[in-house]
C-alpha cells in the first residue's frame, strides 16, 4: 500500500510550468529529467537528465523575467540568421528549477545547460519560487520554515529569515519591498525591515497557490489596495483577498466555487473595466473560466462561466472516453491547453464563448495514435536466420547455434582433441553408455507462458501462471518479464482485483512484487495513474471497515457468551455429592417390613409395667379379679375390631 501511494503521489505532483508568452513549456517527469517543450510543434525541444536527478528531483519551476535585449547601433538589413534568435531567447532564458535536496539549479534555455547552481540556502525541499523583475533577485520557501532572498548574479544568500512555524508552502511579490508568504495562513512581510505586517486567515489546508493582481497604478511601490488569489489542497474554493494593513479585517472579499480541487491556476487582467480572467485546471483534467470585476465584498462564491473539457468521439460500440487536461495558461484571448499524457502531448490554443457554458472538445484518443516511420529512411536492417535453426518467440531465450538435421552426418571427423576428457574415457571403455536423444528446448517457463498469454488474451493461460502461491517463482518471474509485457500485467492484475475476491491473496502477491521490481519504470507512465489510483480506492474501501468489523466481532462474541450463560441450568454443587446415610419416611400401610426388626419394648414401658405390679400388689383380691375381667373384654374388643375393618374393605372392594 505505501509504495502504491508513493507512486501515486508522485505522478501527481509532476511539476509544469509555461514562459510568459507561451512559446514553450517546461515539464519534470517524475524520474527527475527535465523536457522543454515547443507549444507550436507539441515536440520536444530540448532535453536534459541533471546528475542527481533520482535523489534529487524536481519539485518545482519557475521562468524568469523577460530582460531587455542590448541596444545595438542600426546597421544595413540582412537577413536574420541563428543568433538572432538566440538573442530573442535570451529575453526569457533562464528557469529557476527547486528540489528536493534543497538546492536550486538555474536552467539557461539558450545553453541548454545548467547554467548555475544556488546553494547552501535550504535544508529540506523547496516548494517554491518568485523572481523579482525589477531587481533580479530570486525569493524560495522550503519546509525547513525558511524564506530566503537570492542574488543571482553571485550565486550568494541576500536575506535569510523565520517566516512560518510549519512548512512554508507557496509565495508571491505583491510589490518591490513586500512578499506574501503562505503556509496554513497568509503573511505580508517587508522585505527590507523583515517585519510581519498582516495576517490573513480562511483555509483549513495548506496552500499551494498565490497569484497576485496589481489593479492599481501604485501597486509597484505600496501594497495597498491591492488583490490577490489563493488555493489550498483539498478545497475547492478559491478566495480573492485585498490587502489594507490599515484594517483589521483578515478574512477574503470573495470566493471563486469548483466543482473539484483545483491543480493549477493562472490570472490575468482584461483591458476593458479591469475584469479578472481567472482559469483553473481541477483534478479531473477540466479546465474553469471565471470572469469578475473585484469591485467590492460578495456573500456568495462565484460561479463558473465556462467548462472546458476534452474527450474523444467514440465509436457504435464505445462511449466517447474523457480526455484530461493537464495545464492550461491564459495568452491574449486564447487559452494554451496541454491534453493526453505527457509521453506525447498536445499543445492547442483554443478560443471560447462565453455565451455557452459548458464546450466540449472531440480529439482523438492518444493512445490510439501510433507513430508512423518510413521504413525506407530506416536503418535497422533484419539479420538472415539460418534455415538449420529453431526459434523460439518471444525471443526471452540466448541464442542458440544451428542444429544438425537428424540423419545427416558431418563430413569432417572429430579429432582426439576436440573430444572431452568424458568422451575419451567413455570411448574406451568397453560399456558404451547409451547417448541420450537430444530435443529442442522447451519454451514453457512462466514467464514466457504470462508473456504469450498476455499477448494473445488467453485468460485459461493467465490464470494458470497467476495462481503459483509461491513468492519466489513470483520474484523469478516477474525479474524474467520483457519490458513490453509489465504495462499490460497491470492493466489485467487491476481488474482481476475488481472481480472475485478469493484470488485476491495471491493477485495482491503479484502486484507487491511487480511494484518492488519495477517502481522506477512505472513512475514514467503518467496513464497509469488512472489505473492505479482506482486499484487504491478500491483497496481502500475493501480495508476501509475492517476496524469497525473487527469491533462489532468482538461485541457480538460477549453478548453471545452472556447468552449462553444465561440459557445453561444453574447446577448445584451440594446435588452432586452423594450423602453417607439417607432416611426415607414411609407410610403407616408398610411400617409392618419394619416391625420384626424393631425392638417390642422401650426402656419407658419397662417402667410402666414396674408400677403397674407394685399397684397390683397394693390392691385387694377382690380389685384384682375386677381388673383381669376388664383386661379381658379388651382383649376380646381388639381381637373383633380387626375382623370388622377387613370385613369393611372387602365389601368396598
Amino acid at each position: 500500500m505505501r509504495i502504491l501511494e508513493h507512486v501515486l503521489k508522485m505522478a501527481l505532483s509532476t511539476p509544469v510550468s509555461f514562459s510568459s508568452n507561451g512559446e514553450y513549456c517546461m515539464y519534470s517527469s517524475p524520474d527527475g529529467v527535465l523536457k522543454v517543450y515547443d507549444t507550436s510543434t507539441s515536440k520536444i525541444s530540448q532535453q536534459y537528465t541533471p546528475s542527481s536527478h533520482l535523489t534529487a528531483t524536481c519539485t518545482c519551476l519557475s521562468w524568469g523575467p523577460k530582460r531587455p535585449s542590448a541596444k545595438t547601433p542600426k546597421k544595413k538589413k540582412k537577413r536574420k540568421s541563428l543568433s538572432d534568435d538566440s538573442a530573442e531567447q535570451e529575453k526569457n532564458d533562464i528557469v529557476a528549477i527547486g528540489t528536493s535536496s534543497g538546492n536550486i539549479l538555474l536552467y539557461s534555455i539558450v545553453k541548454a545547460d545548467i547554467q548555475s547552481q544556488l546553494d547552501k540556502g535550504h535544508s529540506e525541499s523547496v516548494n517554491d519560487l518568485c523572481w523579482d523583475e525589477n531587481q533580479g533577485y530570486l525569493y524560495s520557501c522550503s519546509n525547513d520554515h525558511n524564506v530566503i532572498q537570492w542574488d543571482v548574479s553571485t550565486a550568494n544568500v541576500r536575506h535569510k529569515w523565520k517566516a512560518d512555524k510549519g512548512s512554508v508552502h507557496s509565495m508571491c511579490l505583491c510589490s518591490s519591498n513586500h512578499l506574501l508568504t503562505a503556509g496554513r495562513s497568509i503573511k505580508l512581510w517587508n522585505v527590507e525591515t523583515k517585519e510581519l505586517l498582516k495576517t490573513f486567515t480562511g483555509h483549513k489546508t495548506e496552500i499551494f497557490r498565490l497569484l497576485p493582481l496589481p489593479l492599481s497604478a501604485d501597486a509597484s511601490d505600496s501594497p495597498e489596495n491591492m488583490y490577490f488569489l489563493s488555493a489550498a489542497q483539498n478545497d475547492r474554493i478559491i478566495n480573492a483577498w485585498q490587502i489594507n494593513t490599515s484594517s483589521s479585517d483578515k478574512n477574503s472579499i470573495t470566493s471563486f466555487s469548483l466543482p473539484e480541487e483545483p491543480t493549477l491556476l493562472d490570472v490575468c487582467q482584461q483591458s476593458t473595466e479591469q475584469v479578472v480572467m481567472l482559469c483553473a485546471v481541477t483534478r479531473s483534467g477540466q479546465v474553469v473560466i471565471f470572469e469578475h470585476k473585484l469591485n467590492g465584498r460578495l456573500k456568495k462564491p462565484l460561479k463558473p462561466k465556462v467548462l472546458l473539457q476534452v474527450s474523444t468521439s467514440g465509436a457504435k460500440d464505445s462511449l466517447p472516453l474523457p480526455i484530461p487536461i493537464l495545464a492550461a495558461q491564459i495568452c491574449d484571448q486564447d487559452i494554451l491547453i496541454v491534453h493526453g499524457n505527457f509521453l506525447k502531448p498536445t499543445f492547442e490554443r483554443v478560443r471560447y464563448n462565453s455565451a455557452d457554458p459548458v464546450q466540449c472538445l472531440i480529439r482523438e484518443d492518444p493512445r490510439k495514435v501510433s507513430l508512423q516511420t518510413d521504413r525506407s529512411l530506416s536503418k535497422i536492417q533484419t539479420p538472415d536466420v539460418s534455415k538449420d535453426s529453431t526459434v523460439l518467440v518471444p525471443g526471452l531465450m540466448a541464442p542458440s547455434g544451428p542444429s544438425q538435421e537428424p540423419g545427416r552426418r558431418s563430413k569432417r571427423k572429430p579429432s582426439i582433441t576436440d573430444m572431452s576428457m568424458e568422451e575419451r574415457l567413455n570411448a574406451i571403455s568397453v560399456d558404451h553408455p547409451s547417448h541420450p536423444t537430444r530435443e529442442p528446448p522447451q519454451a514453457d517457463t512462466l514467464a514466457r507462458l504470462l508473456t504469450q498469454g498476455l499477448q494473445s488474451q488467453d485468460k485459461k493461460l493467465i490464470n494458470n501462471v497467476l495462481m503459483q502461491a509461491s513468492e519466489k517463482v513470483v520474484q523469478n518471474t516477474v525479474r524474467k518479464l520483457p519490458i513490453q509485457a509489465i504495462i499490460p500485467l497491470v492493466q489485467e492484475l487491476s481488474s482481476r482485483m475488481h472481480t472475485h475476491a478469493q484470488s485476491s491473496s495471491k493477485i495482491l502477491r503479484w502486484i507487491k512484487t511487480l511494484l518492488t521490481i519495477h517502481t522506477s519504470y512505472l513512475m514514467t507512465f503518467p496513464d497509469m495513474v488512472e489505473n492505479l489510483s482506482t486499484l487504491y480506492q478500491m483497496m481502500d474501501s475493501r480495508t476501509m471497515m475492517f476496524n469497525k468489523l473487527s469491533r462489532l466481532q468482538g461485541k457480538l462474541d460477549l453478548v453471545l457468551s452472556q447468552v449462553t450463560a444465561q440459557d445453561q441450568p444453574e447446577v448445584e454443587t451440594e446435588s452432586l455429592e452423594q450423602p453417607l446415610l439417607m432416611y426415607q419416611e414411609e407410610s403407616s400401610d408398610e411400617d409392618f417390613g419394619l416391625d420384626d426388626f424393631a425392638p417390642t419394648q422401650s426402656d419407658t414401658e419397662d417402667n410402666v409395667d414396674l408400677f403397674d405390679d407394685i399397684e397390683e400388689m397394693d390392691k385387694t383380691p377382690d380389685q384384682q379379679n375386677g381388673d383381669e375381667e376388664e383386661k379381658n373384654s379388651d382383649d376380646d374388643e381388639m381381637e373383633d375390631s380387626p375382623m370388622e375393618n377387613g370385613d369393611e374393605e372387602m365389601e368396598s372392594e
